[in-house]
């Protein structure tokens, strides 16, 4: 992962590894309840602007979250 990959996809990605056991669809779904319950709606705006174009570090569950959070309006807090 390169030096400039901001704090926000460095922490989705590292919290995806913590799922990596579980089907991809299920890992994402995680990843996004994580989120919703332990980053500040800040954090997850940034995310959520992160996802429109998304860093080519960003873990693919990590951006399927991203997405979740979107579709279901927790992106931004």
């Amino acid at each position: 992962m390169s030096a400039d990959v901001s704090p926000q996809v460095r922490m989705a990605n590292d919290i995806a590894i913590q799922f990596a056991h579980l089907p991809s669809r299920q890992a994402a779904r995680e990843v996004a309840h994580h989120i919703t319950m332990f980053w500040d709606p800040r954090m997850r705006a940034e995310l959520d602007r992160l996802a429109d174009a998304p860093p080519p570090d960003m873990d693919p569950v990590a951006l399927e979250a991203a997405r979740l959070l979107r579709s279901a309006g927790a992106g931004a807090g």
